[in-house]
């Protein structure tokens, strides 16, 4: 029976003072009661430095821009005006003294009416962007939790092992298991190269259980969407079979890594893996969408069937552009939601005055939220190349867009994946 070769197994985590647990903010912030008479601020921006000079942020004298834009709106005095006025100098504040310089990107959500002011600095970049609305806007934040999904990398040799645990680009957790070395062939008076190399193999494969353990058990632990293998082909061949069906299901790809990799050598060596499966995770998706759009299907399509099954609560999979938009009214007394331009009467035979317009995007992802509905939010850019970048475009030429995004355009550039299939008499959700 060979020896376990597992000499210690060390945890470590990693303390940032990015935000990490992005689902569970989103939650609170889809919660947050609607307000009508001062709106909410969302501010969204693009914090990468410039260039080698670590203080200057473009995005900074843009965010004034915009704010003086917003301001002139709710101008010049009133609840409405107090509450944005008050948002934006605290913003500002935020901005100059209090946000971390580690931040890539940062979105703040604030409404003083309400007694809310919650900044989300985050390790990736996301579009500069100034909103209002009586309820805060969300895309931006949904669209980093699907687009940077956390992931698990194991980088390993026969001897050595690393758990990586990734959420967007920060390493957020660690768990190292180190092993004793090969068993020595000797000269004379030891095995024979046969029983040597069954040892050695005996010896792998205990190491490589263990490794698959504490992966499972991170698995277990937290939710986890991608798993990828960095290690030698011996190694990697045992791990595949070592691991749990339900961990192996999420290997997405293998790499070269060596065991002393840096943070920044596994994020370059796996990112793009795990940006060609959340191209894929989207464009099925979509085709789910497509394909389960009719009466006795599990999909709709278009802006008012989706609104419709979000409301009743059908909705597993919002799937939506990242540059859909749409007006839309709400009476969040009732509450009920419609799409187009406010309705001169009520349609349910409320009160008129309760009806508001708004970013129907944006309600479509907070009542996602609320339902606790997936989101996928279809990349509709495609990547360019270094030909095509050095190739003037034509004056009316539109940019290419991404496959899924052509798909979903055909079905109105937003849809759902529901819970469970329409019945035959019934093409779309009810209210």
């Amino acid at each position: 029976m060979a020896v376990d070769p597992v000499q210690r197994i060390r945890e470590q985590e990693h303390e940032t003072p990015l935000a990490l647990n992005l689902p569970e903010t989103l939650a609170r912030l889809a919660a947050l009661p609607p307000s009508v008479e001062a709106p909410y601020l969302t501010a969204s921006l693009d914090w990468r430095p410039l260039g080698n000079a670590p203080g200057l942020r473009p995005t900074r004298r843009q965010f004034d821009e915009l704010a003086e834009e917003v301001r002139g709106r709710f101008g010049p005095r009133g609840t409405a005006y107090d509450s944005v006025s008050a948002d934006l100098d605290r913003i500002t504040t935020y901005l100059d003294d209090e946000l971390d310089p580690a931040a890539q990107g940062v979105v703040i959500v604030a409404c003083s009416h309400q007694g809310v002011f919650e900044p989300i600095p985050l390790d990736v970049p996301v579009a500069s962007d100034l909103t209002t609305g009586p309820t805060p806007s969300l895309r931006q934040l949904a669209r980093v939790v699907e687009d940077y999904p956390s992931y698990a990398v194991i980088v390993a040799d026969q001897r050595e092992a690393f758990l990586w645990v990734l959420e967007r680009r920060t390493w957020q957790r660690s768990v190292e298991v180190s092993g004793t070395d090969y068993p020595r062939k000797q000269m004379q008076g030891g095995w024979s190269q046969r029983r040597y190399q069954n040892r050695a193999d005996e010896r792998i494969e205990a190491f490589a259980r263990t490794v698959a353990e504490e992966t499972r058990r991170a698995f277990d632990e937290q939710q986890i969407d991608y798993l990828i293998i960095g290690a030698d082909e011996i190694m990697a061949t045992n791990l595949l079979d070592m691991l749990h069906q339900t961990v192996k299901d999420k290997v997405i790809g293998t790499v070269s890594l060596a065991i002393t990799a840096s943070e920044q050598d596994v994020l370059a060596a796996t990112e793009p893996l795990v940006e060609q499966a959340e191209r894929q995770r989207e464009l099925e998706a979509v085709q789910q969408v497509r394909d389960g759009v009719g009466a006795g299907g599990k999909g709709v399509a278009g802006p008012e069937e989706t609104l419709t099954a979000l409301q009743t609560g059908q909705v597993m999979t919002l799937v939506m552009d990242d540059d859909f938009t749409s007006p839309g009214w709400a009476d969040y007394t009732m509450p009920l939601y419609g799409v187009g331009a406010v309705p001169a009467e009520h349609p349910a035979g409320g009160d008129a005055a309760s009806l508001v317009p708004v970013a129907l995007e944006d309600e479509l992802v907070r009542l996602a939220i609320q339902i606790g509905a997936d989101i996928e939010v279809v990349q509709s850019a495609v990547p360019v190349g270094a030909e095509e970048q050095e190739r003037i475009p034509d004056a009316d030429e539109a940019p290419p867009r991404a496959q899924a995004a052509l798909e979903l355009d055909a079905l109105g550039g937003v849809g759902g994946v529901l819970r469970y299939a329409l019945d035959a008499g019934q093409p779309t959700a009810d209210l």
